[in-house]
């Protein structure tokens, strides 16, 4: 089960199936702290909520993922962004992990299990205890890692 069971969640989607199907997956692991939208309009004009996470739809109406992706970031660019995609394709993969995305998502390929897979490695690097002045991104780890 969920090791921070209260970390804040959003989930940005235009298709309410699939809203209700990732927050069945997030709330069947122990997660309660989960807020959907249907378009990234709504999800920006709350983003001062301060959510850890934001699992957010590729094609949407109005802006796009990238679009609102590289709005979170100019917000806050510790907030951890998985872009999610009907399609596989490799362009907009490399320029949501170009933006800061933390993971590029083919939609069909998301089971309860990757869902299981990927809260663990959320969890890996999130840290509620971490102050929030200073803290590293998992992309800032990685390049200080490798001496970047």
């Amino acid at each position: 089960m969920a090791m921070y069971p209260d970390l804040k969640i959003f989930i940005v989607d235009d298709d309410i199936f699939c809203l209700s199907l990732y927050e069945q997956f997030l709330r069947n692991l122990g997660y309660t702290n989960i807020t959907s939208f249907t378009a990234g309009d709504d999800c920006l004009q709350q983003i001062k909520e301060q959510p850890a996470l934001i699992f957010m739809d590729y094609n949407m109406e109005g802006m796009n993922g990238i679009e609102v992706l590289k709005k979170i970031k100019a917000f806050d660019s510790h907030i951890m962004v998985y872009i999610i995609s009907g399609q596989e394709i490799s362009l907009v993969a490399k320029e949501a992990l170009q933006y800061g995305a933390l993971d590029y998502v083919v939609k069909s390929s998301l089971s309860p299990e990757k869902m299981t897979a990927i809260m663990k490695r959320v969890e890996e690097y999130y840290n509620p205890r971490r102050p929030k002045e200073g803290k590293k991104s998992f992309f800032d780890k990685v390049k200080s890692g490798l001496g970047i």
